[in-house]
């Protein structure tokens, strides 16, 4: 985020000593700040129109430790940005703490780059209003032209510390009521007292971002922990881009499957029962069928059947073209038994199954069937073969091939999204 071609900032700073402490505070925001905070002592204290410093608050040394020491630079959102303010804050449950950094832009308007838990939000202020409407239970919403933001937090914000210098009494923050409103990596923030709202927006950084914002080693910055409020579950909008491709990718799949059933429509070319006797060796003679012309190049499709009970038939088959004398072997198997044990029945195998010869060419064709039994009973099956069948399987697989990703992407999504407003006490959506 940091664009070498710029040339580097011109902000003006002055001096001022805590009353305190002494110490020598600098200060950059010259017409605007009249509010500072000493790094050594804690002071917080107010200083403007040449009057004596007034001290407001002391605090306790913070045991937040700044990630952005006052005076930093940085080049942020295509303007030089100078970290001038840094605040330690938390909500009345003291388990959510968080910083918050004064950014001074080179155009003399001042942001703030929030930190929770790692996770880092930029907030500007802005002149829209906008106005809150209750959903269900606890559910809020605000609707803005780009997108709708629905609330995730609200508290009242305590200041543990303050360094730097800031251009409002920041102890006013602790009369505010804030409330928070998501739609990642978006936020909307509103700042109510005595009825009247200040509003800000807000965008998820990431701390890659960061760190390059103002030339950082990532590693000095806080280790991300859990979700962010707006930590976007797909940064790259992987979804959006992949939906648009398999919707495609199916339409084209479903097209290409009506054209060759029109092209090539399916069509029976044989179909017969055999009922075959063994010979006194237990064995069976071979079968030869009728002969069937088939109009290729074409896919032909075997279903085969055997009226088997608690017992098994081994089919060797050949097909042959008449003609050039071409061959093409396979062996289907067929078992079924079942029983009752424990007082429950049980079944194994099936009494048929399926096979498929891909690009065969036209011609006249027969099979040659070599039949095989243990018990060497008499055996009864049937042979049906389908040119061009409807491969129903093959499509299938397809579709659900084309679909794991996007399947697996909103899966992810929603898992996120769900961890998300774990961390959130407006998921109620019970008529109150």
């Amino acid at each position: 985020m940091i664009d070498v071609t710029h040339s580097g900032p011109t902000f003006s700073s002055d001096t001022i000593h805590c009353p305190a402490c002494q110490t020598l505070i600098t200060y950059y925001d010259v017409a605007n700040s009249s509010y500072y905070g000493c790094s050594d002592c804690h002071a917080f204290f107010q200083y403007e129109n040449e009057g004596p410093p007034q001290l407001i608050r002391q605090f306790s040394q913070t045991e937040y430790v700044s990630s952005l020491p006052i005076g930093t630079d940085g080049y942020l959102h295509g303007q030089f940005v100078r970290v001038v303010g840094f605040m330690h804050k938390r909500e009345q449950n003291p388990l959510y703490q968080w910083a918050e950094y004064i950014l001074l832009q080179q155009d003399g308007k001042t942001s703030q780059l929030a930190e929770y838990n790692g996770h880092w939000v930029w907030i500007t202020p802005t002149t829209d209003t906008y106005r809150p409407y209750h959903h269900a239970g606890n559910v809020y919403y605000v609707d803005t032209a780009a997108r709708q933001y629905r609330l995730y937090n609200r508290y009242q914000p305590q200041v543990l510390g303050a360094v730097g210098e800031f251009d409002w009494n920041i102890m006013d923050d602790e009369h505010l009521s804030v409330s928070e409103y998501i739609n990642p990596p978006h936020m909307l923030v509103s700042e109510e007292r005595n009825n009247l709202s200040s509003w800000y927006k807000g965008s998820h950084l990431s701390p890659a971002e960061v760190a390059t914002a103002f030339g950082l080693s990532e590693a000095v910055l806080p280790v991300p922990e859990g979700i962010g409020a707006v930590q976007p579950a797909d940064p790259k909008n992987r979804l959006s881009t992949v939906l648009p491709f398999t919707s495609i990718a199916l339409v084209a799949l479903v097209a290409i499957q009506i054209i060759f059933t029109i092209t090539k429509p399916a069509k029976q070319v044989f179909d017969q029962s055999f009922n075959v006797v063994s010979d006194s060796t237990h064995s069976f003679k071979p079968i030869v069928t009728p002969t069937f012309e088939v109009d290729g190049p074409a896919a032909l499709g075997f279903n085969f059947r055997a009226y088997i009970d608690n017992d098994w038939l081994e089919l060797p088959v050949t097909l042959i073209e008449e003609q050039s004398g071409r061959t093409y072997d396979f062996t289907k198997t067929l078992e079924y038994y079942h029983g009752y044990e424990g007082g429950e029945s049980w079944s194994e195998g099936s009494p048929s199954d399926d096979a498929i010869l891909s690009r065969i060419p036209s011609g006249r064709y027969h099979l040659t069937i070599y039949p095989a039994n243990n018990a060497g009973q008499n055996i009864s099956f049937s042979i049906s073969v389908k040119q061009n069948p409807m491969l129903g399987a093959n499509v299938g697989l397809m579709l659900v091939l084309f679909m794991i990703y996007p399947v697996f992407l909103y899966c992810h999504n929603q898992w996120y999204e769900s961890r998300r407003w774990s961390n959130s006490d407006f998921v109620n959506t019970s008529t109150e």
